[in-house]
């Protein structure tokens, strides 16, 4: 058995987020970045034009540049911010039990809930937690330094046999 005491904060949540882009996510925001990137390259042409050719008007496009630029740079810490505020206080602080049968077990302030291994479609790995997720919008977030009973080598261990995935690593 594996009991993980754990506290949602901003870290964990940007961890959630860039994992479920680079997985289940992949190709789907491809074109929008494609496009982001496109525009910073087409702003920063346009400001340096500006700039040589002695116009005046190089401020608002260096602005829009620098704000799709920062969008990018900041989306995974972007959407985890906005997927903190979307959970309620009571539910971010959870104890999970990761026993041997078919499922694992998550209580918070608000309830408890049963979850099967079979409904996990990507597990992930990074320097400081576990990313289980169950589609495209939703996970759980389990820091390395959250384990209460167990050990991290165990844990993954225990998803890669119940669910048969093997858990993607990321730095």
């Amino acid at each position: 058995m594996i009991v993980i005491q754990t506290t949602l904060d901003q870290r964990a949540m940007t961890a959630l987020a860039r994992v479920t882009r680079k997985t289940l996510r992949r190709g789907s925001s491809f074109p929008v970045r494609t496009l982001a990137w496109f525009v910073v390259v087409l702003e920063a042409f346009l400001t340096m034009s500006y700039i040589r050719g002695g116009f005046g008007t190089w401020l608002p496009n260096t602005l829009m540049g620098a704000l799709m630029l920062g969008c990018l740079l900041l989306e995974d810490r972007i959407s985890g911010a906005v997927r903190l505020r979307q959970i309620p206080a009571e539910d971010r602080v959870a104890n999970t039990t990761f026993q041997e049968n078919i499922c694992y077990v998550r209580r918070t302030q608000s309830g408890e809930s049963w979850q099967l291994y079979t409904q996990i479609k990507a597990a992930a790995e990074t320097k400081d937690c576990f990313v289980l997720l169950t589609d495209r919008r939703n996970g759980q977030v389990y820091p390395k330094c959250d384990f209460t009973m167990g050990t991290p080598e165990q844990f993954r261990t225990l998803i890669e046999k119940k669910t048969g995935l093997k858990i993607q690593k990321f730095c």
